[in-house]
């Protein structure tokens, strides 16, 4: 009981001396699409806010796609940073922004083996950042990154190195 009041207490303070730096919480889709390659992602992400500056993380799942040569299943995280280009960002939430990121996959391709083949993708973006009645939120963006495969060739094909170009979608709540 000691340590849940212990944590309760860490949290209420956090949140306080938080509260002119907004956080949000919520679900992205993302469309990874190159020659050879379209794959759709889904992910929970937080973002923090200070001043026109915020950071990013994200957990991701890669939905299987029969439009691309390989199946493939697979985990992934991303890192990210975004500039907002107004002041508004803070107070009332909608600006539009340019940033980037990178995001760290696991995939698995079906059929193939079982080792999971490592892919780096770091990519820029440019979007518009809305908020709703204050606590909801989405953020439409494009972006274009470049695919790299790290780990050993497990796949047949040579589609996952390339260039992508990467809508993605996020919304979620405003703390």
């Amino acid at each position: 009981m000691l340590r849940f009041s212990l944590l309760l207490i860490a949290i209420s303070t956090t949140i306080v001396s938080q509260a002119q730096k907004p956080f949000e919480l919520g679900g992205e889709y993302m469309r990874l699409i190159g020659k050879g390659y379209n794959n759709a992602k889904a992910a929970l992400r937080g973002e923090s806010f200070s001043n026109k500056n915020s950071f990013s993380a994200g957990i991701t799942y890669q939905l299987a796609s029969k439009k691309a040569y390989s199946v493939s299943h697979g985990f992934g995280v991303y890192i990210g940073y975004r500039y907002a280009f107004s002041d508004k960002i803070i107070t009332k939430g909608s600006s539009p922004f340019a940033g980037a990121r990178i995001l760290f996959s696991l995939e698995n391709f079906e059929g193939k083996t079982s080792r999971n083949s490592l892919l780096i993708t770091p990519f820029a973006e440019a979007g518009y950042h809305l908020v709703f009645a204050k606590r909801i939120y989405a953020a439409p963006s494009i972006g274009y990154g470049y695919t790299l495969k790290i780990s050993k060739d497990y796949n047949s094909m040579d589609e996952d190195n390339g260039g992508r170009v990467i809508p993605s979608l996020s919304a979620g709540y405003r703390f």
